[in-house]
């Protein structure tokens, strides 16, 4: 296996301890070589002089934004992502449970198995797009990474993101929106926080969709209304007793998601705010979508905990670079 090892120097614990993993990898018969994010080289480059070079396998090592990045950049390749966790909130490493120490996490990625999934590409009505691996918010959380420091966030981690909310609710508004799933109206009303997520985790507490599968070919939407307060306590209670939203939140799943509100409404993908124009008033508005099996991963052997449905995709030759 020749793979690249792709490293956010400046993610939440710095540099990625390289020399703690290469060692395993080695030890595994694998020609495995490291680059650095920053610069002038965008994600993008550095995913085409991977490919380029014949590797057969890119590792993310950093954050959910590295990741995602990486991700958005490889989609439709038929070479698979893997992560070596050093983030912030490492979502994806939980979701698979391999957020160890870095030996461990090698070894899963020595001996995974890899699957196809599905990403989401969001596009906003000025048409720009992006893609995301695992959840998209609208509201709250992303106003609160607008205002989380970044030099606090590399320096605390999640206090910096707790915070960047304390900054961010005092001047948080809620939005009057409707939500259409597949072409037809499924909610409309004042929310707090829209949520459409591709898995179930979301900020490594809580599984807003948790029964998301990520190779459906379906998004999960999860929405937070404003204005009840019977309601929002029994939300509160659910969250905190039961850590997910089954019964007391409105919930929604579909391939395509369409979601309107009455201003400019702040969103985050994957843990990273999206800039979005400032024009207070003017009536906003995106389109979500599933992009089907549109990236390979590698994940831990046999530990997909029902977060997929078909089978792990079968080795191919060895003559392919892989």
């Amino acid at each position: 296996m020749r793979a690249r090892i792709i490293d956010n120097p400046r993610s939440y614990r710095g540099p990625y301890p390289v020399e703690r993993v290469l060692p395993v990898f080695r030890a595994a018969g694998w020609d495995v070589d490291v680059v650095h994010r920053g610069g002038q080289r965008r994600a993008g480059e550095q995913v085409r002089d991977a490919l380029d070079a014949g590797c057969g396998l890119l590792i993310a090592a950093g954050g959910d934004g590295t990741l995602r990045d990486i991700a958005s950049a490889l989609a439709g390749s038929a070479v698979p992502l893997a992560v070596l966790p050093g983030g912030t909130t490492n979502l994806w490493a939980h979701e698979l449970d391999s957020a160890g120490t870095p030996e461990a996490a090698a070894r899963s990625v020595v001996n995974g198995e890899d699957r196809a999934m599905d990403l989401g590409r969001l596009t906003a009505a000025d048409g720009g797009w992006l893609r995301f691996m695992l959840v998209a918010g609208f509201g709250i959380d992303g106003l609160a990474l607008e205002r989380t420091d970044a030099r606090l966030k590399r320096r605390l981690g999640a206090i910096g993101i707790a915070l960047g909310a304390l900054r961010a609710i005092p001047s948080y508004r809620p939005f009057r929106g409707r939500v259409r799933v597949d072409g037809s109206d499924a909610w409309e009303g004042t929310a707090a926080e829209v949520v459409v997520a591709n898995t179930r985790l979301y900020a490594n507490v809580i599984r807003v969709a948790p029964d998301a599968v990520a190779d459906d070919g379906l998004l999960d939407v999860t929405i937070v209304p404003w204005g009840d307060p019977g309601g929002s306590a029994r939300l509160a209670w659910a969250l905190a007793a039961r850590r997910h939203p089954d019964g007391v939140a409105p919930r929604f799943r579909g391939a395509e998601v369409e979601i309107e509100a009455d201003a400019d409404v702040p969103i985050e993908v994957d843990g990273t705010p999206v800039r979005r124009p400032r024009s207070p008033g003017r009536h906003a508005g995106c389109r979500v979508r599933a992009e089907p099996g549109a990236l390979l991963v590698r994940v831990p052997r046999g530990n997909a905990g029902g977060l997929f449905g078909a089978p792990p995709i079968p080795p191919m030759p060895s003559s392919t670079g892989r």
